[in-house]
């Protein structure tokens, strides 16, 4: 079933070679509180055609947008400078830029994982498109810009030369964000500190029609606070979209 909420979104490539796309997508990872250290990461593997980025804008249909903008840059004032659209190619794939100005309000990345990882997982070597680091400004939450952005990033995998049939994610276990003994760790108030999500991540990707399939305990270390490591739990999801 088509999103309702896709027309609220527009994709913009990330430019990984610009400097202030660069600082931008390490501001907002930041603000998401996950992985901000890999964004040098991310830089070399775009120069190598692997994760592709794309920022999320609102669209121009989008009602309040300007006051809606006004609202995600009181809250995050250090993006309050438009970027410009200037990536040159996405995934080693040519493109013509537009050059055009604008502020993102997220983002969000699909890769293509060698076929061997995806076995080991029982999907289809070919065919299984990923998606990862959605994020989403909290000052613009609960206005379905996070499923416009899910309808959005789908839409363009199923595209060459993706081609996919099937997208797959992970994401923390419900259990984590549940479960006071994980959760009060994890998630708390004051500088620094992640905010409680008013939905388990697990539970909003059911919503969109994707079934957990597999689950894996201490996939990696996170830092909710300095001096203090969590080994996080994930499940693996995924939806089939052809």
């Amino acid at each position: 079933m088509a999103s309702k909420h896709a027309w609220k979104i527009e994709l913009v490539p990330w430019d990984h070679m610009s400097p202030e796309h660069v600082q931008r997508m390490y501001d907002q990872r930041v603000a998401c509180g996950w992985r901000e250290k890999e964004v040098p990461l991310w830089v070399e593997a775009a120069k190598r055609g692997g994760k592709g980025f794309y920022w999320a804008l609102l669209s121009d249909a989008v009602p309040d947008r300007e006051k809606l903008l006004e609202k995600h840059i009181e809250t995050y004032p250090k993006e309050a400078a438009p970027l410009r659209d200037t990536a040159a190619e996405i995934r080693l794939v040519p493109r013509q830029p537009t050059n055009a100005e604008f502020v993102p309000i997220g983002h969000v990345a699909v890769d293509i994982h060698e076929p061997e990882e995806d076995a080991k997982l029982e999907l289809p070597p070919t065919g299984t498109v990923w998606i990862h680091q959605l994020y989403i400004s909290r000052a613009l939450h609960r206005g379905g810009f996070g499923a416009g952005t899910m309808a959005k990033i789908e839409t363009l995998a199923t595209q060459t030369p993706m081609n996919a049939k099937i997208m797959a994610l992970d994401t923390i276990s419900k259990e984590m964000q549940t479960v006071p003994a994980f959760r009060d760790v994890l998630y708390g108030k004051g500088e620094g500190r992640i905010p409680l999500p008013a939905i388990s991540n697990e539970d909003w990707y059911t919503g969109l029609g994707y079934t957990a399939f597999k689950r894996e305990k201490n996939a990696f270390t996170s830092e909710p606070k300095q001096g203090l490591s969590v080994s996080i739990d994930i499940v693996y999801m995924k939806k089939a979209i052809v």
